[in-house]
């Protein structure tokens, strides 16, 4: 089910909240399937109505990913595949990215590459 409007939103909320009320565990396997689609397309409505605040540096962005993915810096520009001093440098703000980096950047962290381009 894809979500289009607000009142397909909220009649998926309401039907959610009729699952939860009923109890998980008594749930038949065809409602337990239909909870999970509906709340999958809550999630990708709300994530484009209602987006989450990026973060304001690349600086950032990097820390944020080491930390979720329990990486070091050595780590993180091996699976960028930098020279570590260049990531260093980078997210110490003394070398700017270029379009290389930007596009690694981009492919393998995921990083919107307009917002790699506003910073950049």
């Amino acid at each position: 089910m894809k979500i289009d409007t607000n009142s397909q939103y909220h009649s998926a909320l309401a039907k959610i909240e009729s699952f939860i009320e009923k109890g998980f565990a008594n749930l038949t396997k065809a409602e337990t399937t239909q909870l999970g689609n509906l709340s999958k397309s809550v999630e990708e409505y709300e994530s484009k109505k209602y987006p989450m605040p990026i973060h304001t540096s690349i600086n950032d962005i990097l820390e944020y990913y080491m930390f979720e993915n329990k990486m070091n810096k050595v780590e993180l520009s091996r699976h960028l595949e930098i020279p570590n001093s260049t990531l260093s440098e980078i997210m110490n703000g003394k070398k700017k990215i270029n379009l290389a980096i930007a596009k690694k950047l981009h492919q393998k962290l995921d990083i919107d590459g307009n917002f790699i381009l506003e910073v950049a």
